[in-house]
């Protein structure tokens, strides 16, 4: 650079000066970016079906994988959601990793696991039973429901009359709005208090079918479509994710997908490459302050001259 004009050194310096500052602030907005990312807002439902010490169908869990899932929503920092404050979440807007736990069908063993979560994790669920199997065996009965949701704040919801597809109740030429108004009367006679939380058996619907739900006075309807909640769901249509052993293999939504979630990963990615901007950025701040003290030299020198 010695060779350099102090006209040339000025412009070289100001070049380096711009890609300076734009580099700086690409690493900046970046880093905003990814944290953006990382504590994006999410809120996903979990759905399980049977818990069990020998599961022998797929969507059958054993109790200690279920707790293990536990401890890995709580690692990556989700928040157990209670089913009453689902509906202000809506609402309102939520802050934060968030999980829901909920069980279909009203199985024994789903009732004692709802138990178990309150007790050693102060986690509230949500129960969604079929009224035909209510008190048969190796199914809950009211009594068991009156305890859950007295004395475990557990939201009870209804799975169906029947553990029956609704399109096929509809193509059958079904009354699938009496069905379940006369279902959900009977259970909210039964729990002294309104049921208005509904689990799509199988995860079957369609426009139909959600149009007569909807009409019966149910607020929110589950599917098990495997998505996170956001914020604008449609309220007849909340997707959870359902345990089913093999599920990631198979491509299929599984719940270690959120564990964690692929925001963070994408958010993590981000704010790497906003630091490998950034140290590149400090290169070339370091060749701005050469050329500076180039320039300097050179007009002393040509003053000297």
């Amino acid at each position: 650079m010695k060779g350099l004009s102090a006209k040339n050194l000025l412009r070289r310096a100001w070049f380096a000066g711009m890609v300076t500052a734009g580099l700086f602030i690409a690493a900046m907005v970046g880093f905003h970016l990814g944290w953006q990312q990382i504590k994006k807002p999410l809120l996903v439902a979990l759905t399980f079906h049977g818990v069990t010490e020998k599961p022998s169908l797929p969507w059958e869990i054993h109790p200690q994988k279920l707790q293990d899932y536990i401890s890995q929503f709580k690692r990556y920092e989700y928040a157990a959601v209670d089913p009453a404050s689902l509906s202000n979440m809506l609402n309102n807007g939520f802050q934060g990793r968030n999980f829901l736990m909920t069980f279909d069908d009203g199985l024994l063993t789903s009732a004692a696991t709802i138990k178990t979560l309150y007790r050693d994790h102060g986690i509230k669920s949500g129960l969604f039973i079929v009224m035909d199997l209510l008190g048969t065996p190796g199914y809950v009965d009211k009594e068991a429901l009156l305890d859950l949701q007295n004395n475990y704040g557990c939201l009870i919801g209804l799975h169906g009359r029947r553990h029956y597809e609704v399109s096929k109740i509809i193509n059958e030429g079904g009354n699938l709005s009496s069905e379940i108004e006369q279902a959900r009367t009977d259970l909210s006679a039964m729990l002294h208090c309104i049921v208005d939380w509904y689990a799509y058996p199988f995860g079957d619907y369609n426009a139909s079918a959600v149009a007569s739900i909807a009409s019966t006075g149910v607020n929110l309807a589950f599917t098990i479509e495997g998505a996170d909640i956001t914020p604008g769901q449609h309220r007849m249509t909340m997707p959870r994710v359902m345990y089913l052993k093999g599920a990631r293999e198979a491509g299929e939504p599984a719940i270690e997908n959120w564990l964690p979630p692929s925001s963070s990963g994408t958010g993590s990615l981000t704010i790497t490459l906003s630091l490998l901007v950034g140290f590149l950025g400090l290169s070339w701040f370091a060749k701005l302050l050469n050329f500076v003290k180039a320039f300097k030299a050179a007009q002393l020198r040509e003053k000297e001259a």
